[in-house]
């Protein structure tokens, strides 16, 4: 694409009629005069036939940027390798990392600029390539809510871009293809000069290309058309010449009568001698936006605009410094909210031409950001234009969807036009914390608690996947959309625990990845102590389970489930008043009912025991002959369980 951002059309007379006659022999020349297939073509028997190594370098750095400009990567990549191989510069690794980036040579081009970092100690320029590199590499099309599609219907072997949108749903784009008008070929790449053609949309496709305007196309180079609302009036380019020797591209303005248009006239922005082009008018027809390599820009193509007053255009305005670089902003389009879209290969990218998008703020733009990896890729990406727009709050499948060109691989063509579709799907991720209490003394259970820590080798059982937890105790599981999941955690000498979560109706445009956070802490089985099971009461005097007691076992019976490799005692307490054999018996006798319960709800009866104690433990003062308060005496009326035996860990006493 870079042929097209604004080479001259250098001698497109005088190479008919004169330059046949002349025959180049010289790279150098033959790139001077931009033929660049001739210049690659000499220059590689140049290169072979060259003893001095300065030389040599010389040339195949001429040769990477007669590729450079014929879009051809993999040959520049070739170029420069053999720079790096005969010189050790480091800049000549820097440059490599740049064009295998480029050719999408993303791995290769991470180790070159991993390399050129260590040399250089360089970490400004490489981090930020180093970061995108990464991005592509580890990007999986089946986890992303982006999809690229080409336009094969409407794709040639020739370059086709820049498209824009027409009457009912058609397209008008530009094309080098051999229906183009006249006989000219461009010296730069071999292709014919390019023209505007028309597609209509038909079931959702585009297709059966035709000649958008017999008046509009000519045997001069026109493309990259702008329509106002009512597609009354276009602006487009049109390469043209001067005078032999000097050709410029410049935007001329046409109206239509219905579907007839009229002769195009040059539209008047700067001097004759300035490439103009790219046109494109806003939404609400008051700015026309294009690009220019006038010569008090910031670079080489700057982006500019013009605001309309009455029937005239205003005064040029360059879009700013966080717009323009020292290097080409081409391609300039604009969304329903004045968002500007843009290609540049002055910022760091993915590699050659990338699309950015910047926010209008008051009279200029705010800083631009990069277009996501794979609308961006590592060949030129251009001529962004929105299809349907992102409205927020809307539930539809497809959020947006835009075309845009490309160069990039598996294309029918040197650019081709693609379609981009962000989809309203997301991903499920289950983030999982495994925790434990930390013990002042590890090996006592009824020592302080000092906080919570990780727990590392704990297995998490979910679907048929296991996991172990590591030494932070965090997990990650890919989750599906629609599903309840239930996880087991488990591990030698502690109690096991399950939890239950679901995606169900779990949806977000804000955000791709639904990231669900969970904490579990399991418990550690201590042989010799009791675990309290708060608020089971029985009716005064009877060993009966009162009903505000059954939630509480109710939630127990899980327990057992996800602990059959465990024997749980039920032990029963009470205080001190009454006989010590009546409470001994009361006590067994509750043990039991609960123990009952439990075997009533399916938990098997080998699992269980029962144990009275009585008031054989108390847990604080309240003995024989103590008076104490009622609440004191509560305390000591307690349920409980305890271990007794289970694998790694024995009985008491044994």
């Amino acid at each position: 694409m870079k042929n097209l951002i604004f080479i001259t059309l250098l001698l497109l007379a005088f190479q008919s009629c004169k330059t046949r006659a002349l025959l180049i022999n010289d790279g150098a020349k033959a790139y001077e005069q931009k033929k660049f297939v001739l210049a690659s073509d000499l220059l590689k028997k140049e290169i072979a036939n060259e003893n001095d190594l300065y030389k040599k370098i010389e040339k195949l750095q001429l040769l990477a940027d007669a590729f450079d400009e014929m879009d051809q990567p993999a040959g520049k990549v070739n170029a420069l390798q053999q720079i790096k191989d005969l010189d050790a510069n480091p800049q000549y690794l820097f440059d490599l990392a740049l064009a295998q980036k480029e050719n999408e040579e993303y791995t290769s081009a991470l180790s070159s600029f991993k390399t050129y970092k260590a040399l250089m100690n360089d970490s400004y320029y490489t981090d930020p390539q180093i970061k995108l590199c990464e991005e592509a590499i580890s990007y999986l099309p089946a986890k992303s809510n982006i999809k690229i599609a080409n336009l094969e219907q409407i794709n040639s072997s020739a370059s086709d871009y820049a498209p824009r949108l027409y009457k009912n749903g058609a397209i008008v784009f530009t094309s080098a293809r051999a229906s183009s008008v006249g006989d000219l070929v461009q010296p730069w790449d071999n292709q014919k000069s390019s023209d505007l053609f028309f597609a209509n949309k038909n079931k959702g496709i585009w297709e059966g290309v035709e000649n958008f305007s017999e008046v509009l196309n000519t045997p001069l180079a026109e493309g990259i058309a702008t329509f106002s609302k009512n597609f009354e009036t276009v602006y487009f380019t049109r390469c043209d010449y001067l005078d032999i020797g000097n050709s410029f591209c410049r935007i001329f303005q046409a109206e239509a009568d219905g579907d007839t248009w009229y002769e195009a006239g040059l539209l008047s922005i700067f001097s004759d001698s300035v490439n103009i082009g790219q046109p494109h008018l806003s939404a609400d027809g008051q700015r026309l936006y294009f690009s220019s390599d006038a010569p008090f820009g910031y670079g080489k193509n700057d982006i500019y605009f013009m605001i309309k007053n009455g029937a005239e255009w205003s005064q040029p305005y360059n879009a700013g410094f966080f717009i323009n670089t020292e290097k080409d902003e081409v391609f300039p389009t604009t969304d329903s909210k004045g968002n500007i879209y843009f290609s540049s290969n002055g910022k760091t990218g993915y590699g050659g031409l990338d699309i950015y998008k910047a926010a209008p703020d008051k009279f200029a733009f705010a800083p631009a950001s990069l277009l996501p990896y794979p609308i961006n890729s590592g060949a030129d990406d251009f001529s962004f234009i929105f299809i349907k727009e992102a409205v927020k709050g809307s539930q539809d499948m497809i959020i947006e969807s835009a075309l845009f060109s490309s160069s990039r691989k598996g294309g029918k063509g040197n650019d081709d036009i693609y379609k981009y579709e962000k989809l309203f799907i997301n991903f499920y991720v289950l983030d999982l914390s495994i925790i434990e209490k930390k013990y002042e003394n590890p090996l006592n259970g009824e020592s302080n608690v000092l906080g919570m820590q990780a727990l590392p080798g704990a297995i998490v059982l979910m679907k048929g996947q296991e996991k172990i937890s590591p030494v932070d105790g965090k997990l990650k599981f890919i989750l599906e959309a629609e599903t309840d999941y239930k996880i087991l955690i488990s591990k030698t000498n502690y109690f096991n625990r399950s939890i239950e979560f679901s995606t169900k109706e779990l949806r977000s445009t804000d955000s791709l990845t639904i990231t669900i956070f969970k904490e579990v802490a399991l418990e550690k089985i201590f042989p010799e102590k009791e675990i309290v099971i708060e608020n089971i009461y029985y009716d005064y005097d009877k060993a009966t389970l009162r009903e505000e007691s059954l939630p509480i076992l109710d939630k127990l019976v899980s327990f057992f489930d996800e602990n059959q490799d465990l024997k749980i005692e039920i032990g029963s307490h009470t205080d001190s008043r009454g006989s010590d054999q009546y409470n001994q018996d009361l006590s067994q006798r509750r043990a039991q009912s609960v123990v009952d319960y439990f075997i009533a709800k399916g938990v098997p009866s080998a699992q269980l025991s029962a144990k009275g104690y009585g008031e054989s433990k108390l847990i604080n003062e309240c003995a024989n002959g103590v008076e104490c308060s009622e609440e004191k005496h509560q305390k000591n009326r307690r349920t409980t369980f305890r271990v007794i035996s289970a694998a790694g860990v024995l009985e008491s006493g044994k």
